[in-house]
């Protein structure tokens, strides 16, 4: 926000000046965004997680572990890496921290994507809980 501020009153001052500022900075951020977005390109899935009306089944290479929501306390989402840019997902977040506490204390925590492994439905990990929200027993938070 300061250096919007600095920038309109350079702008009213000279704006000549202006431009010459705003090209380094202009620079820096196509840098920047491009590093991201690399970076982000090489992430690689090695799992899915589905959540149905009993329970959630979690697939991890070729291991695949089911839990009921009976022995489910609270599930918790938690934003964790902000999206590259606003389009690429709906919430605005690249990943969220799934934490999974269950009823003997014990939890389980995994940085999951807010895209859908199919990519014909549109949906986010957000809509998901909203919606488990309305029809599990354990509690539902996001934070």
């Amino acid at each position: 926000m300061l250096t919007l501020q600095v920038g309109i009153n350079i702008i009213h001052t000279n704006f000549d000046l202006a431009l010459l500022l705003a090209i380094p900075f202009l620079g820096l951020y196509l840098y920047l965004y491009s590093k991201i977005k690399n970076r982000l390109s090489k992430i690689k899935t090695i799992g899915d997680i589905e959540f149905t009306r009993t329970g959630i089944r979690k697939r991890i290479g070729d291991s695949m572990t089911e839990y009921d929501f009976q022995t489910i306390k609270q599930i918790e989402l938690e934003k964790h890496i902000p999206a590259a840019n606003l389009g690429s997902t709906k919430s605005g977040y690249f990943s969220f921290i799934l934490k999974i506490v269950f009823a003997n204390s014990s939890s389980e925590s995994l940085i999951i994507s807010d895209r859908p492994s199919d990519t014909r439905q549109n949906l986010s990990i957000l809509d998901t809980m909203n919606t488990l929200k309305k029809i599990i027993q354990p509690e539902v938070k996001i934070l």
